[in-house]
């Protein structure tokens, strides 16, 4: 039988996940960050992107997801982060926030964690370089402690939203 236990850091104490979230863990530059899997709907590799004039500076582009043009964000931009040529290890995570669904641009996966209640401290941290508070959670592993990301708030911050468009019915 498998006990789940915390880090091999000295503490044997169990966290508690009756009340579990998961999120995916992902890389940006060399720090890992989270996003709770519930806002996810796929990773993908990389795709060509249209560049779109006048767009904010963190949207590379928009990419046509099997028919579905979607905004493609570069998570490095957005958190001021400098940017790199892509590499073979980059991904784009398909997250949606209420009716809109984005692209994040991501350097790379690494796993996908449960983590209890008592590893996450509700916690807003303020971006000096873009001004945003794009981060509301942390979580503490061990001695590992990683940025949970706030889809909410880097929607909101790049200005997307979605009309319905009601054109063609007016022409019937």
């Amino acid at each position: 039988m498998f006990s789940i236990r915390g880090e091999l850091d000295g503490d044997q104490s169990s966290p508690d996940f009756s009340n579990a979230r998961q999120f995916i863990g992902l890389m940006i530059d060399q720090e890992e960050f989270l996003l709770p899997i519930e806002v996810t709907n796929e990773i993908i590799m990389m795709h060509q992107m249209t560049f779109v004039p006048r767009a904010p500076k963190f949207i590379d582009g928009v990419i046509n997801l099997r028919g579905t043009i979607l905004p493609a964000i570069n998570l490095r931009k957005m958190l001021g982060i400098p940017c790199t040529q892509f590499n073979g290890q980059c991904r784009i995570i398909i997250a949606r926030c209420e009716n809109v669904t984005v692209g994040l641009i991501v350097d790379g996966i690494t796993y996908v964690v449960a983590l209890g209640q008592d590893q996450l401290q509700n916690q807003s941290l303020h971006n000096q370089k873009t001004g945003s508070e794009l981060i509301s959670m942390i979580s503490k592993r061990g001695n590992q402690i990683n940025g949970v990301l706030d889809i909410t708030k880097i929607v909101a911050e790049t200005g997307i939203s979605y009309h319905e468009d009601d054109s063609h019915d007016e022409a019937a």
